[in-house]
């Protein structure tokens, strides 16, 4: 694709220019221009070569050639167009500032972008409070679990972790109610043995819902 994608027609100055070329010369001035611009503003000064970009035969060409060089000069074995070359210039210079142009602002905004992620990066710590307190949560943590090794250390009975306030019972389970009625007719029949009853001791295999232990 050529760096050059369009080439400016200033449309009154061709018209004037071209008022005793005929369609045909018309259409071939035309190629040439437009092959000339792709070129970089140069093309060879060979009739063959320039037959093919006119899309005309050899003789057609060399029939009409001479009045359509009458545009261009003949230099060095090649051909060009001042007013061409004068649109190209302003165009290669009006290119290269837009590169420079897009290249500055990419450096800005890369800039910009690193600035932002500094700034991000330092206000982090601000934005999560609570990733102190979990750290010094868990700093105490370690110093109460310590302490509870150390205790242990010396009472072996005393639960490290119980997860329990001071005063906790455990509730009441249907089991506990059984043990403690079987404890209170054990009680009764060692009264009754003592006191020389032979009925003592049967009491308990008497209740269908609770078993002796």
């Amino acid at each position: 694709m050529s760096e050059r994608p369009f080439m400016q027609l200033y449309v009154s100055d061709f018209v004037g220019d071209t008022l005793q070329l005929s369609t045909e010369q018309i259409g071939a001035y035309m190629l040439l221009l437009m092959a000339m611009w792709n070129a970089g503003g140069r093309l060879p000064d060979d009739d063959a070569k320039l037959a093919r970009v006119a899309r005309l035969s050899l003789k057609k060409w060399r029939a009409i050639g001479p009045d359509l060089l009458t545009f261009f000069e003949r230099e060095a074995g090649e051909i060009g167009h001042k007013r061409l070359t004068r649109e190209l210039n302003k165009a290669r210079v009006k290119s290269e500032a837009r590169a420079a142009a897009g290249s500055r602002g990419g450096a800005a905004t890369a800039l910009k972008t690193k600035a932002h992620s500094q700034a991000n990066a330092g206000t982090l710590p601000r934005h999560f409070p609570d990733s102190r307190n979990q750290s010094e949560k868990a700093s105490a943590f370690s110093r109460e679990n310590a302490q509870h090794l150390s205790l242990a250390g010396k009472n072996r009975t005393d639960p490290i972790f119980s997860g329990k306030k001071p005063g906790w019972q455990r509730p009441k389970t249907h089991l506990d109610a059984a043990n403690a009625i079987i404890e209170e007719i054990r009680t009764h029949d060692r009264s009754r043995t003592a006191a020389g009853d032979q009925g003592a001791g049967s009491d308990v295999l008497m209740l269908p819902a609770i078993r002796p232990d």
